[in-house]
This record gives structure tokens, C-alpha cells and sequence, in this order.
């Protein structure tokens, strides 16, 4: 079940991506390859979400996961 921390968390990781991460995770291709990609994840991250490769989205959950685990440890401390 995903709480309302874990939508928040799950959506900051997702705006607050640069390219670097997802060529990194091998979600689109480094360089002029991946130009379009990147463009159509800033343009409509929804649709470019849906249109991946299970491969390629499997990895852009990958990297989701990390950030949100990420945000949420940092509010736990912060909030400590």
C-alpha cells in the first residue's frame, strides 16, 4: 500500500532526476542516443513511463526506489 509520504517521496524522485541518472541506470541511452528520450521524459514523464522497455522501466523503478528510500530516511532524521 502506498502512503501519502510515499506518493510525495515517489514524485520528488521522479522531478528531481537529471539525465545523468537515467543514463547511468541504462533508462535511456548516453549522448546524442538519447536525446529524444530525455526530451520525452521532461515533455510527458507519464507517457514516456508507459512506453518504455520492461527492461528499461524496470531500471527507472530501480532508481525511483532508491531516491524516495532516500527522501524518506532524510525526513526521519530531519524530523528527529
Amino acid at each position: 500500500m502506498i502512503t501519502g509520504t510515499d506518493l510525495l517521496q515517489i514524485s520528488l524522485a521522479r522531478v528531481n532526476m537529471d539525465r545523468s541518472d537515467l543514463e547511468a541506470a541504462g533508462v535511456i541511452d548516453p549522448g546524442q542516443a538519447g536525446d529524444k528520450a530525455w526530451s520525452n521524459f521532461g515533455r510527458d514523464m507519464d507517457t514516456f513511463i508507459l512506453k518504455l522497455p520492461e527492461q528499461r522501466r524496470a531500471a527507472l523503478a530501480s532508481v525511483i526506489r532508491q531516491r524516495a528510500a532516500y527522501g524518506r530516511h532524510r525526513i526521519t532524521i530531519e524530523s528527529n
